[in-house]
């Protein structure tokens, strides 16, 4: 070997070491924190919320972490500002057990999976409007941006006996209300990095008398940090709130997204694509109490998508597909809970109207012109006795396919076994709507997970869970044959997370996801479907100088088909810091500076999807 593959295999050789040590002492520091932790673990990090914090995704109702019996994580708004986060997948890809399949230019196209449960089996929520499309399913966490999130509560988990089709999970995200102190108060951001990497934002917030108001708008742009993936999004959104003059209230909310995207160059495949989204809707819901303790909420809420995709050849730039979707949904729903946070129950009704469009068939089957009526109604509640909780819930939905009703249910129970310990567990049986509608039957999936969570031992919070998922009815692209096959697949495995104190300001948190995926006819490992997720970060804070850091670790073993060239087995490292320039006073500016994949690690199933190679960016955020 010459002289300068010797030095290439040299430095290769010095990235992996520095990626291993890296990794070997983040985790040494989550086993000896603990020996000099002096702050409750609750009071450390958020983005693996512990405590008693409540969490309205699993029911609809207010309930503390500690009484679900789901595997639940929430991610706050300052998770989001300490990552710097763009949109919605970048904060998705920091969280164990969910795995990006794409991890490309911010903004552009990714699928997901929770537990290996895809992102079309997964129902994304923002103020209780679904995101996921009505053709394909599959929601667009891509071009969802963060400044106007609150918080985000993710189900790890079937949760279709409060949602409906959510056999993978929920991510429920909650934006900001308005400001109800002041009159007037904003924020603003502007950043730009490599290949012209620009994400410009601004918030307008605040009360007058009985009306509030939060406004949110912005500009993300790339040329691309790999070819062919530019991307331009712009986006709006605004929450109106009426404090009604007796009790109750009325919210109004909008949305606005318009993403134009190249999402890949594939000589191999002779192929380039090009794709446009336009995505509204809006929604009004009253809430009212109607006696001490008992509340109605009624919803009322439209949306509509227009899809448009540019197929052409990498040689000549002709085009070869050029398909065209439209979607208009509109719907109401309606609940009534009953209770509090320990003891209550709520039921409610839901009911949609979708018109579908469609130029070319998608999947094989035309939806020219199709409409969908689809309804569900459901209730859940729980019932604490002393340290047991036992949560019961179930659902009867028809989701307007002509196959008729489906009933999912859920049973769950948590123990305090000491304090701050909770045993929990569950079962539920739910289901997903197919990806191609009108042609297969509903995916289904009977589920079960156990888990324990304690903040008692000195320094560190621990959660484990184990998990099992049967799921039939699976679409799955057969590659030989050109069709698509229903699969009963078993996915099945263990989590473990972790949270150390904060010593001399720094707090790591790790964890660690094990999937065994497999065909039930043979036995056989899924591809595709990654066997082992490692995420870390290490973060640091010292208010006194207004700085703060977090270092990022992931790693995935993707178990990719060999024939699509791979590349997996290494970890992807982000740093992330924070500057306030003036940290004793509440209005100032704060610098912030991202450097992404700090070692050019590779983690892609597809050569033809690569993730970006180091790239970084920097800018500033303020408020008023």
């Amino acid at each position: 070997m010459n002289v300068r593959g010797n030095l290439h295999l040299t430095e290769a050789n010095v990235t992996k070491n520095l990626q291993f040590i890296l990794a070997l002492a983040t985790t040494s520091l989550l086993a000896a924190s603990p020996l000099r932790a002096q702050e409750t673990a609750s009071d450390a990090f958020d983005l693996f919320s512990a405590g008693e914090e409540e969490v309205v995704s699993t029911s609809r109702i207010p309930r503390p972490i500690s009484r679900i019996a789901e595997n639940v994580t929430v991610v706050t708004a300052d998770d989001i500002r300490r990552l710097n986060a763009h949109t919605l997948a970048e904060v998705l890809q920091n969280i164990p057990g969910i795995h990006l399949t794409d991890q490309r230019t911010p903004g552009s196209w990714s699928f997901f999976s929770i537990y290996g449960a895809s992102s079309e089996h997964v129902l994304v929520l923002i103020d209780g409007v679904p995101q996921n499309d009505v053709s394909d399913v599959a929601p667009d966490v891509g071009n969802i941006a963060v400044q106007q999130i609150d918080r985000i509560e993710i189900i790890k988990g079937a949760a279709s006996a409060s949602w409906g089709p959510a056999l993978g999970g929920v991510v429920n995200i909650i934006t900001k209300s308005p400001d109800p102190e002041r009159k007037f108060s904003g924020a603003g951001s502007a950043s730009a990095g490599s290949h012209f990497t620009t994400d410009i934002g601004g918030e307008l917030s605040g009360t007058i008398d009985r009306f509030g108001y939060y406004l949110s708008g912005g500009n993300l742009h790339s040329d691309g940090l790999v070819e062919g993936n530019r991307v331009d999004n712009d986006h709006f959104s605004g929450k109106f709130r009426l404090e009604l003059p007796d009790q109750g209230n009325v919210t109004l909310g909008l949305s606005y997204r318009d993403t134009a995207r190249g999402n890949f160059v594939a000589p191999v495949y002779n192929m380039r694509d090009s794709s446009d989204t336009r995505f509204v809707y809006g929604f009004v819901t009253l809430a009212y109490p109607l006696a001490n303790m008992l509340d109605l909420e009624v919803t009322a809420r439209k949306w509509h998508k227009n899809y448009e995709y540019w197929g052409r050849n990498f040689t000549d730039n002709a085009l070869t597909y050029h398909p065209i979707n439209s979607e208009d949904i509109r719907g109401i729903s309606s609940k009534i809970s009953w209770g509090d946070s320990l003891n209550n129950l709520v039921a409610g009704v839901e009911y949609e109207h979708a018109e579908i469009f469609q130029s070319e068939s998608f999947f094989g089957v035309d939806l020219t012109s199709r409409t969908m009526d689809r309804w569900g109604a459901f209730t859940n509640g729980s019932l604490t006795l002393g340290q047991l909780t036992v949560l019961p819930g179930i659902r009867m939905d028809d989701p307007g396919l002509g196959t008729g009703e489906y009933l999912s249910y859920t049973l769950g129970a948590t123990y305090q076994l000491m304090d701050r310990t909770t045993l929990r567990g569950y079962g539920a049986r739910g289901y997903a709507l197919p990806a191609a509608l009108f042609l297969h039957d509903l995916q289904k999936v009977w589920t079960a997970q156990f888990g324990v969570e304690t903040g008692d031992i000195p320094g560190i919070w621990l959660k484990g869970t184990l998990f099992y998922n049967k799921t039939w009815n699976i679409e799955t692209q057969n590659w030989d044959t050109g069709t698509i096959d229903l699969k009963t697949k078993i996915k099945q495995g263990v989590e473990l997370e972790a949270l150390t104190n904060s010593v001399g300001g720094f707090s790591l948190i790790g964890g660690y996801t094990y999937i065994h995926a497999r065909d039930k006819d043979n036995s056989e490992r899924l591809r595709d479907i990654p066997g082992h997720l490692v995420k870390l970060a290490l973060r640091y804070d010292n208010e006194p100088w207004g700085f703060s850091g977090t270092l990022t670790g992931n790693y995935a073993w993707i178990n990719a088909d060999p024939a699509n060239s791979p590349a997996d087995g290494s970890f992807l490292w982000d740093l992330h810091l924070n500057k306030k320039l003036l940290p004793k006073h509440q209005l100032s500016p704060e610098l912030f500076f991202s450097a992404h994949n700090l070692f050019n690690g590779s983690q892609y199933w597809n050569e033809v999807l690569k993730n970006p190679r180091r790239w970084v960016e920097g800018g500033v955020r303020f408020s008023f």
